[in-house]
């Protein structure tokens, strides 16, 4: 069976992934800049790199994520960096004026001069101190396998779940192929799909915006909604926690996705959602070894 390989901090990176925050496909102008301007050590590998200027591509500004710690440039000020056993000991991480991330109450960088949030860099990057506290910073970097899911298996899966559905199932939930080039070009754009990640199927929950719903890709699946994306690589999905309360699809306990417009019941969500989460688990039940599956660690994670 095909193998992949990830590690902790790519695995948060990905959860938070958006619009100019690159997580393994970053560009390569990006990469050759980071690596001039900020010298990285040998042997240090990019993991993520947020791009902080409006300008794509014409300035230095930007956070980069590496094995080793993060780096930084903003507008106005020097550039600087942290290793991440430094990182760990950092007592508080805040915004001020709704853009300066602060170390212990020191400005350190900017954020908002591009469509990311600086709330959801702060959410990740205390995400990261904790992990490390909890574990360590060689730990969280630490590589491991996990096995590839197959895209056939996913459109087996989703093509049985289509045959029963009415009135045109294509309405509820579209296979590959079947989604027409301008929305599935609109898809990847909103979802920032990498050109080789197959989108498998979607089912949309909100029939004036297409691209709204659940979209399962090869490598992980998609919970959309007006302004909101979240995502979870498949071996991070067989972790989270799904449920249903008044029509709206609960994930991870903490995001929601609202069904009231939804073709399909919220039962027959559900019902899809845990087939696929059923057929993840069996593979890295057959696959993983259980000394390097820590359950711990996922759950610091999701």
């Amino acid at each position: 069976m095909a193998t992949l390989k990830t590690n902790y901090l790519t695995d948060l990176c990905l959860i938070y992934r958006e619009s100019q925050f690159y997580v393994l496909q970053i560009p390569s102008f990006y990469k050759k800049m980071a690596s001039k301007y900020f010298q990285f050590q040998p042997q240090e590998k990019i993991i993520a790199y947020l791009h902080s200027s409006f300008i794509a591509g014409l300035d230095k500004r930007g956070i980069c994520l590496t094995n080793k710690g993060i780096y930084w440039k903003s507008r106005g000020m020097k550039k600087g960096k942290m290793l991440w056993e430094e990182f760990a000991n950092i007592q508080s991480i805040t915004i001020r004026k709704e853009e300066m991330i602060c170390f212990n109450d020191v400005e350190k960088f900017q954020v908002n001069q591009n469509d990311y949030s600086a709330r959801k860099l702060v959410s990740l990057l205390k995400k990261i101190k904790k992990f490390i506290r909890t574990h360590s910073h060689e730990y969280m970097c630490q590589d491991y396998i996990y096995p590839c899911v197959s895209s056939k298996e996913l459109t087996s899966i989703c093509s049985s779940f289509q045959i029963h559905q009415t009135p045109d199932p294509k309405d509820v939930l579209s296979i590959e192929g079947q989604l027409c080039e301008e929305v599935e070009k609109e898809m990847r754009n909103r979802l920032y799909l990498p050109a080789k990640e197959k989108i498998v199927a979607h089912l949309n929950t909100y029939p004036l915006q297409k691209t709204e719903g659940i979209t399962v890709c090869s490598k992980g699946i998609y919970f959309s909604k007006s302004f909101k994306t979240v995502y979870y690589p498949w071996h991070l999905f067989r972790h989270v926690s799904i449920s249903v309360e008044t029509e709206e699809l609960k994930i991870a306990k903490k995001h929601s996705l609202s069904l009231n417009s939804a073709a399909v019941s919220s039962g027959e969500v559900m019902l899809f959602l845990k087939q696929i989460k059923q057929h993840v688990q069996a593979l890295h039940e057959k696959e993983v070894d259980i000394k390097q599956d820590n359950k711990f660690a996922w759950k610091m994670l999701i």
